[in-house]
């Protein structure tokens, strides 16, 4: 019996070891086919990388129309020197990663210019540098960093050198905005302020507050936000009970703590403060100011943003961490308006569209198209408005508190569209 048991180990013993010389010869024989130009097993499930040569080359070109920064401006409030851009070149290092394998590749540049002027000379320059990408049809992606007043001046000069472009507004809250450009090729990855005023009335209702204050700075920029906050308090059925203009009647680094408790006072008892102030002239003194102490919301305090640098689920610590590390700085909601911009033309690509204008415009807006972009819920383009859905957050300073739309505020096709203007009709521009 021990004779035999033996035997029948050796048996096995050999059985095994045969079975691993076939498999290490068939391996063998399969490398050396495909290292002398013979068929590779695995080529229907590796993606090999594309020849550099042939590679598509997508001009991505920033463009900020220099503003002067208010003089009641803190330094600590100034927008930074690369503000949107730097969302920009992070996303373009991301889509790079994949795109060396499909065939294209984008390149990043920024153009700062104060006037048309000056922004025309430059842009005849990068027209003859992209001709040849121009030639095979692709379609330069314009990310715009300008005020109302002027958006539509730039979009018709850069088209005039640029005709195949698509635009992407990266930092222009304005609604008007949206019902007034949706003839062109332009998408809003901006968060209107339309979309901010929802998630903060839905935070709200969702803490039973009815009745708020409201105040608001000189610039366009502020009476858009109290136009939409207007609109949401309608909506969501809150009571303003008064709107105050801001007054620069007294400097705010020595009276804020004796004067503001007097501007804040009113007839009637509010429950919150709204802000709206887009130069960062008084919100920010505003905090524990207030005549009754309730929670200040808005420009200051509880904000509703597109991004904030606390936000960390999904995914986004990974970004956080990138962005950081990429420019030594947190990432604000421009710099995502613009990361999401870079995204989306890489995410079409990706799904197999091609990158001329007609092609990727179309992409972009179907129905079929969607975006995962770190907010735990597919992203998608309104066609109305082409206004980019997304979820808004709401934080402070120092922490994220939640992201609107909040539970129990639904939509019958989308919950993501309780949150701004929908099936608007597109306005003619005289």
């Amino acid at each position: 019996m021990c004779v035999s048991k033996t035997s029948n180990t050796w048996r096995v013993s050999a059985t095994l070891t045969s079975m691993v010389m076939v498999v290490l010869l068939f391996i063998s024989a399969n490398v050396n086919a495909c290292s002398s130009g013979g068929l590779n097993i695995n080529s229907d499930t590796r993606v090999q990388p594309a020849d550099k040569t042939a590679q598509t080359i997508v001009p991505v070109t920033y463009i900020r129309l220099e503003e002067p920064v208010s003089a009641g401006t803190p330094d600590y409030l100034k927008p930074p020197s690369d503000n949107g851009y730097a969302g920009a070149i992070v996303a373009v290092k991301d889509a790079n990663i994949t795109g060396k394998f499909l065939g294209y590749q984008f390149e990043v540049s920024e153009i700062k210019a104060n006037t048309l002027r000056e922004l025309g000379n430059v842009l005849e320059d990068q027209h003859k540098r992209h001709s040849a990408n121009q030639a095979n049809n692709t379609a330069p992606v314009i990310l715009l960093d300008v005020k109302s007043s002027q958006l539509l001046a730039v979009v018709d000069l850069i088209q005039n050198s640029l005709p195949a472009a698509i635009f992407f507004n990266v930092a222009n809250s304005d609604d008007e905005l949206r019902l007034t450009t949706c003839q062109l090729p332009l998408i809003h990855t901006a968060v209107s302020y339309q979309m901010k005023a929802d998630a903060l009335a839905q935070w709200f209702r969702s803490k039973r507050m009815q009745h708020v204050l409201a105040i608001y700075g000189k610039t366009p920029d502020d009476q858009a936000y109290l136009t939409a906050f207007t609109r949401s308090a309608r909506k969501f059925k809150l009571t303003i009970v008064e709107s105050k203009l801001w007054q620069d009647s007294f400097d705010l680094r020595r009276a804020a703590f004796s004067e503001i408790p007097q501007f804040t006072r009113t007839s009637k008892r509010y429950e919150a403060v709204f802000t709206a102030d887009s130069a960062a002239q008084f919100a920010y003194s505003l905090p524990f100011n207030t005549y009754l102490q309730v929670p200040v919301v808005g420009a200051a305090g509880l904000k509703a943003l597109g991004w904030h640098f606390t936000h960390e689920q999904w995914g986004a610590r990974q970004l956080q961490n990138r962005f950081y590390h990429s420019v030594n700085r947190h990432m604000n909601e421009v710099d995502y308006a613009s990361y999401v911009a870079v995204t989306s033309v890489a995410s079409a690509a990706q799904h197999g569209s091609q990158l001329n204008h007609d092609a990727l415009w179309d992409t972009l807006l179907s129905d079929n198209f969607s975006l995962a972009a770190y907010k735990g819920r597919s992203l998608s383009i309104r066609r109305s408005t082409h206004q980019l859905r997304q979820p808004v957050t709401l934080a402070h300073e120092d922490a994220l508190v939640t992201h609107a739309p909040l539970p129990g505020f639904l939509h019958q096709s989308n919950e993501l569209d309780t949150l701004g203007t929908i099936n608007a009709t597109c306005k003619e521009v005289l």
